[in-house]
């Protein structure tokens, strides 16, 4: 574990939190976390997104990210490798002569700067002026405003807010933003921050779910008129088996609304929701088959 990873699950642990409560609250998948916490960066997506990850985590634990940010590799995904400033990369072994060509440079360098000392002439030390301290990244604000209202914002993978959503105090740099709303399709940019910034996002509507149709097995239409038919036309939902006196099959399933249903005579029918099944017999309207809810079996053509 490299020390980002240690301090980060040493705060998490001091909360009294585990990582699948950290995730929820933080609206990530639990993987981001656990590979943050062991430094499996490797397994993080891009560079822009993971640092974000981190800010945020860092921010949710009570911990300055920046420092954390400075330790954190420039690349990160299934190509970024495994190494940080704690494990560094494996060296193959150099040649004898290497180290011997040094050993005798170093000999040679430390020679001269003894001499350089000893003189008497020896020039005075220049005094080189410290590095100024770094400057602290710079904050701006975020206003993103979205047609429907309502959709959810994310930024660098984590939940804003819905819209209309104001977020202050990001860090400068590059931002991935994404909104989502049900029955629209997701929009997503990477925005480039320097200054406070103002974003009106108009999301598309997703094309509608098409259906394939039903085709009703084993269905026998007869024109309606004829006087050895028996239609069946479905007002509503009803499980339905069509069968000869014999017992062979003709049809057995669920219709949608609206489907009609013709057999010659003799047939027995039976509906598990009869109400919802209206019969007409030479084409004359019998009425639905029973009441709602209770199955019942009819013999067409009927008996005494």
């Amino acid at each position: 574990m490299c020390e980002t990873g240690r301090r980060l699950k040493e705060a998490r642990e001091a909360q009294g939190k585990s990582l699948a409560e950290m995730a929820q609250q933080l609206a990530v998948r639990k993987a981001i976390l656990e590979a943050l916490e062991e430094c499996r960066y490797e397994e993080l997506p891009e560079a822009a997104l993971s640092r974000g990850y981190l800010r945020r985590y860092a921010q949710v634990l009570g911990l300055d990210p920046e420092p954390l940010l400075a330790e954190f590799p420039a690349k990160t995904g299934p190509h970024s490798g495994n190494f940080t400033a704690d494990t560094p990369p494996p060296r193959k072994g150099l040649p004898v002569w290497f180290w011997t060509l040094l050993v005798l440079i170093l000999v040679g360098v430390g020679v001269a700067v003894w001499r350089l000392f000893a003189s008497p002439n020896k020039p005075a030390a220049v005094e080189v002026a410290p590095p100024p301290p770094p400057t602290a990244p710079q904050r701006v604000t975020l206003r993103v405003t979205t047609q429907p209202p309502g959709a959810r914002v994310y930024l660098d993978g984590f939940l804003l807010g819905q819209s209309p959503v104001q977020a202050p105090g990001i860090e400068v740099g590059d931002r991935v933003l994404r909104v989502e709303a049900p029955g629209f399709k997701p929009y997503q940019t990477t925005l480039h921050l320097t200054e406070n910034k103002t974003l009106s996002v108009t999301l598309e509507a997703a094309p509608p779910v098409s259906r394939p149709s039903t085709t009703l097995a084993n269905p026998q239409p007869t024109p309606p008129t004829n006087p050895q038919s028996v239609v069946l036309r479905l007002e509503g939902r009803s499980w339905i088996r069509v069968t000869t006196p014999g017992g062979q099959k003709l049809y057995e399933g669920i219709p949608a609304q609206g489907t009609v249903l013709s057999y010659d005579q003799p047939v027995v029918v039976r509906a598990g929701n009869p109400a919802a099944v209206r019969v007409a017999v030479g084409g004359q309207d019998q009425g639905v088959m029973g009441q709602p809810g209770q199955p019942v079996t009819r013999r067409y053509p009927t008996t005494p």
